[in-house]
C-alpha cells in the first residue's frame, strides 16, 4: 500500500443529544478534503471511537466510505478490546471497500508481545487488508515492541506502523532495524518535520482535522526536499500544536474546528468541556497558527 501524505483521524460528530451528527462529520470531511488530505481514519481516538457503540462505529464506516466517495484513501480504525470485535470492525471495512485497518494495542488487558503478535496476525489474516499499526503506550498502557513487531512484520498484511510514542530513539531504531519492511508514519506531532527529515513520507495526524492545509503544506515541501520550507511553517504551528499534545486533545480538536466555523457539538463523557482559560489558551495559539501564511518565502 501506498502511504504518502497527511491522513486525518476524522473527528466524530455529536448532536445536542449526544447522538451521531452525521451531517456535521460529512463537513469535516468536505474540510479536510478540501485542505488537501491524502487519506481519512474514521474510528480513531480522535473519533471517540471507545465511546461509540459497535453499530455507531459501523455507521460511521459507512458514512465515511459514502461521503469520501473514492476522493482519499480510507483506513478504518479497527481497535477493540477483543480480537473478535476487531476482526468483525476489519470485516465490515473490507466489505464496505476500505483500503486498510488500524489497530492499536487492545485496552485494558494489557497483553504481552507474544499474545499482542498473535493478536495482529490473527485479524490480519482473518481480514485480509492491509493493517497499519498503532503505537500509543501512553493511551494503550502497552507497547508494541521489537519482540512483537519481529513476529509479525513479514506478514504481507502488516504494512505501516503509526509512531507515537514520542520517543525519537525508537523511531531511529525501528528504521534502522526494519528498513523497508515496514512503513513509518509519523504520529508524533510535535516531531512531525524531525521525522520527515530522516525520510518518512506520511503523517497520520489529529491535528489535521483543524488545519489541514498548513499540514499538507509542511508535508509536501518535505516530500518534496525542500525541509527549510517545512520546518518554517511547522514552527509557526508548533506552539498550537504542542498546546493540544499537552492534554484534553479531542475537546481542543472540535472547539478549533468550532472556531472555523465547523460546529461538532461536545465529546461524550466520560470526557468534559474544557474549562475556560484552556480553551482561550488553546485558541491564543490556533489565531497564531491560523496567520502563518502558506505563500512560498
Amino acid at each position: 500500500m501506498d502511504l504518502e501524505g497527511v491522513y486525518t483521524p476524522i473527528v466524530t460528530a455529536f448532536d445536542d443529544r449526544d447522538e451521531l451528527d452525521l451531517d456535521a462529520t460529512a463537513a469535516v470531511i468536505e474540510f479536510v478534503l478540501a485542505g488537501g488530505m491524502r487519506g481519512l481514519v474514521p474510528c480513531g481516538t480522535t473519533g471517540e471511537y471507545y465511546a461509540c457503540s459497535m453499530a455507531e462505529r459501523m455507521r460511521i464506516l459507512e458514512h465515511t466510505r459514502d461521503v469520501t466517495n473514492g476522493r482519499a484513501q480510507l483506513i478504518a480504525g479497527c481497535n477493540a478490546g477483543s480480537t473478535r470485535d476487531a476482526i468483525a470492525y476489519g470485516e465490515a471495512a473490507r466489505d464496505l471497500g476500505y483500503d486498510a485497518i488500524m489497530l492499536a494495542a487492545p485496552y485494558t488487558s494489557l497483553p504481552t508481545q507474544r499474545e499482542l503478535a498473535s493478536h495482529y496476525a490473527t485479524v490480519a489474516r482473518a481480514v485480509g487488508l492491509p493493517v497499519v499499526l498503532y503505537n500509543y503506550p501512553a493511551r494503550a498502557g502497552v507497547e508494541i515492541g521489537i519482540e512483537c513487531l519481529d513476529q509479525v512484520v513479514d506478514l504481507p498484511e502488516i504494512v505501516a506502523i503509526k509512531e507515537s510514542s514520542g520517543d525519537f530513539s525508537r523511531f531511529l531504531h525501528l528504521r534502522r532495524r526494519y528498513a523497508d519492511r515496514l512503513t513509518i508514519m509519523c504520529g508524533s506531532d510535535d516531531q512531525a518535520v524531525d521525522y520527515f527529515s530522516w525520510g518518512v513520507r506520511s503523517w497520520l495526524a489529529g491535528t489535521s482535522n483543524v488545519l489541514p492545509r498548513h499540514h499538507a503544506a509542511i508535508m509536501d515541501a518535505a516530500n518534496a526536499g525542500d525541509h527549510a520550507t517545512a520546518y518554517r511553517l511547522f514552527d509557526g504551528i508548533l506552539p498550537w500544536v504542542q498546546n493540544m499534545e499537552s492534554g484534553s486533545y479531542n475537546q481542543k480538536a472540535k472547539l478549533g474546528l468550532l472556531h472555523q466555523g465547523l460546529a461538532t457539538g461536545g465529546v461524550r463523557q466520560p470526557l468534559l468541556p474544557l474549562e475556560e482559560d484552556t480553551a482561550a489558551g488553546l485558541l491564543a495559539a490556533l489565531d497564531q497558527a491560523l496567520a502563518v501564511s502558506l505563500a512560498p518565502a
